[in-house]
């Protein structure tokens, strides 16, 4: 019997690695389940599940005593590394989680995208480092992590597609005060608000092909975008002599995350009246692809953390109703062209310290000017 913990267990990853769970529960020992402050939640999973530990990160004296939580040192001290170990949290404190994950764990299943962008190859050397094998489990890198590890062809590698679904505009005509609700009304993911802004702009394609280029040690050249509107494509992989590998399954986190427990899932895809049409999006009408690869060209390690707290913060004030919708994208576009920004990007990031400054250094640049 596998050994395994769900952090991040009241969010959407954890939503989706419990029905998982209790699909196979007589093949695993649930040793942790971890939230971050949704105490409420993770009391009622703690009821249905029976962790053998539960721990809230941002708790205090008074409510591990009344509900029974562990503390968190419970998790990070452990003797024993936990066969599988889902890491759902999100947000850039995430980082120093996930860094400490990988110490307790033999397989580290993850889906953040601020820790592998903004850990960048300092995280990936931890992870070397601890002998923790690193699983994406969002459903592009996944499924690009599985070709790599399952093929020959790595060596044979020409160019690697990640595969949008559009959102709401691919179709649509764009207006520049776009209201929040359609914004984030995603024709087939339910997700919540930043990320539907972010499917809505390309922005998380972008972060996704930063992501890419760390988890597979790509280059600019060899990442690109390709829209498939029934979300059932997530990558295509071109060789080097012109052959393509489409790679598909149903637009379900179970699939990836059951995959990456080696278990079995019922998700499959219907192909009856089937129709397969990739295509590349605009690059005038989403112009946050061109810029994305436009960060990659510039071989820096900064660039792409910097673009990953601008958008956020460049989101959450949407979100906030304190500025229309096209700002997003144009004041992006601005900043990217400011020499001083293009000079910080060009950066190296070394250690946890170069993360944080370079995380500081975005966090108070000025968005309007």
């Amino acid at each position: 019997m596998k050994t395994l913990a769900i952090i991040g267990s009241t969010g959407s990853i954890g939503a989706s690695s419990l029905k998982v769970y209790k699909k196979n529960k007589e093949k695993f020992n649930l040793l942790f389940l971890a939230a971050n402050s949704n105490f409420t939640k993770l009391k009622k999973q703690k009821k249905i599940y029976k962790p053998k530990y539960s721990i809230l990160f941002k708790s205090n004296l008074s409510l591990e005593k009344k509900y029974n939580f562990s503390k968190k040192e419970t998790l990070y001290n452990l003797k024993k590394k936990i066969d599988f170990v889902i890491s759902g949290v999100s947000g850039f404190d995430s980082l120093d989680i996930n860094i400490k994950l990988l110490k307790i764990s033999k397989n580290l299943l993850i889906a953040n995208k601020e820790t592998i962008i903004c850990g960048g190859r300092f995280f990936m050397n931890i992870a070397k480092r601890y002998n923790c094998n690193l699983i994406p489990i969002d459903s592009e890198h996944h499924c690009i992590d599985f070709f790599l590890k399952q093929s020959k062809f790595k060596n044979e590698l020409s160019k690697v597609f990640l595969i949008a679904s559009g959102g709401p505009f691919f179709k649509k005509k764009i207006k520049y005060d776009q209201d929040i609700k359609t914004v984030i009304r995603h024709p087939i993911w339910k997700m919540g608000k930043k990320i539907s802004v972010d499917s809505s702009t390309f922005a998380n394609k972008v972060l996704e092909l930063f992501e890419a280029k760390t988890l597979f040690n790509l280059n600019s050249k060899q990442l690109d975008i390709k829209v498939d509107t029934t979300s059932n494509t997530h990558a295509l992989i071109k060789l080097k002599n012109k052959i393509y590998f489409s790679i598909m399954h149903f637009p379900n986190m179970v699939v990836s995350i059951s995959n990456a427990l080696k278990l079995k899932n019922n998700f499959d895809i219907n192909f009856n009246n089937f129709n397969l049409n990739l295509v590349s999006p605009s690059k005038k009408k989403f112009p946050l692809i061109a810029l994305g690869l436009k960060i990659l060209r510039m071989k820096g390690d900064r660039g792409p953390v910097i673009f990953t707290v601008l958008n956020e913060r460049l989101v959450n004030m949407f979100l906030l109703n304190k500025i229309k919708y096209g700002d997003i994208c144009i004041s992006l576009l601005k900043i990217f062209d400011r020499k001083n920004i293009i000079r910080e990007s060009k950066k190296q990031i070394l250690n946890l310290k170069d993360v944080r400054k370079t995380i500081n250094f975005a966090e108070k640049i000025d968005l309007c000017s």
